[in-house]
């Protein structure tokens, strides 16, 4: 199979990376640039757009690429507009826990059935062999202290969830040598906190199977396998069949930001035009014509302007980035901002048929 390409059953579990802000990071963890998350209004229009496509949703999972508690308001914010949405599927969602007690009302009143509570470990020294950094507020504290408090915040936030009614699911991870012995006093300290059942994964050097065996004495527990997620609209490799927008009577255009009118590579934040490509009277996808944007500064104003004056025809934009306020702004018209990086010809044939039709001469 291709990169980037997926079989994708008519049944899906579904992502949403929608907690922008991360409180915690791995020691062992690979220097990484942080995915960007779908503001509230992208998480829910690509709900729509794979029921749109036929697919029956099972279960709703709100995820990093940070952690959906370390920015409670926008998680709330996309659990309030997800409701119309849920139709019948399990909504759930996964985070390391701190801030989970003051949550856990909000959660069950949104109808979270489900949180996956990322506990490995329970010992202060393991803790910080573990995590290069923890975060439980707005600042970054010693390690020691940062660790006793992410131990006692799981630990509190899981009896808050328990008794609002909500499963809860430790899903621990294993290093040899680091805490994989740790197996049996997390299981057995989690059930008597109230968790449901333990999920486990880890390094291929470590028995999973035996491990969950002993660690079903005290909770019921599988081991865990990462399935390849579907990437979102406007993310890489995202699949062009079900993820991508489609033109419609109203907005048959596209915009793109570029600096050379053959790449997608500007923030579009610095974009002083767009290129607006779409249909010509003969059906052949082209660059249309070049439109100012209105000049920077003036806040959410400015995005408002952009998309009243040069994107009132567009059905997406094309940038290497853009940050929340505009993505939020397009996302509530109808408006998918894709970010990518790649040759604007072959981007735009994607988004009018991948082929279907030819492309437009030099």
């Amino acid at each position: 199979m291709e990169k980037g390409t997926f079989n994708h059953p008519m049944t899906l579990d579904v992502k949403l990376p929608v907690g922008p802000l991360a409180n915690h990071r791995l020691a062992r963890a690979a220097e990484e640039k942080q995915e960007t998350a779908l503001v509230p209004a992208e998480a829910v229009a690509w709900v729509q757009a794979l029921r749109k496509g036929g697919r029956e949703i099972q279960c709703i999972e709100l995820c990093g690429p940070g952690d959906v508690l370390a920015s409670p308001s926008t998680t709330l914010t996309c659990l309030e507009l997800l409701q119309p949405e849920i139709r019948g599927a399990e909504l759930s969602l996964t985070s390391l826990g701190l801030g989970g007690v003051e949550m856990a009302a909000d959660f069950a009143r949104l109808g979270v059935k489900t949180v996956n509570l990322l506990v490995d470990a329970i010992v202060v020294e393991i803790a910080m062999k573990l995590y290069a950094w923890i975060r439980p507020g707005k600042k970054t504290l010693p390690l020691v202290k940062a660790a006793e408090m992410l131990i006692r915040g799981q630990a509190e936030t899981l009896q808050a969830l328990h008794a609002a009614g909500i499963r809860v699911v430790i899903r621990t991870t294993l290093i040899s040598d680091v805490n994989d012995d740790e197996v049996l006093a997390i299981a057995e300290k989690m059930a008597s906190l109230g968790a449901a059942a333990m999920e486990l994964g880890g390094e291929e050097t470590i028995d999973l199977e035996k491990l969950s065996v002993r660690a079903s004495k005290h909770l019921p527990t599988t081991v865990y396998h990462q399935m390849p997620d579907l990437p979102p609209p406007g993310r890489p490799h995202s699949c062009a069949g079900m993820s991508m927008p489609k033109p419609s009577r109203e907005r048959p255009n596209v915009a793109v930001v570029s600096t050379n009118g053959m790449d997608v590579d500007m923030h579009l934040g610095q974009a002083s035009q767009v290129l607006i490509y779409g249909p010509r009277e003969d059906g052949l996808a082209c660059l249309l014509k070049a439109r100012p944007t209105p000049q920077s500064g003036g806040g959410s104003s400015r995005w408002q302007t952009l998309a009243k004056e040069c994107l009132h025809d567009c059905f997406a934009l094309l940038a290497t980035h853009a940050g929340d306020a505009p993505r939020k702004e397009f996302a509530e018209l109808g408006i998918q901002v894709i970010l990518t990086e790649d040759n604007i010809e072959g981007l735009v044939d994607v988004l009018y048929g991948g082929g279907k039709k030819k492309k437009c001469k030099k």
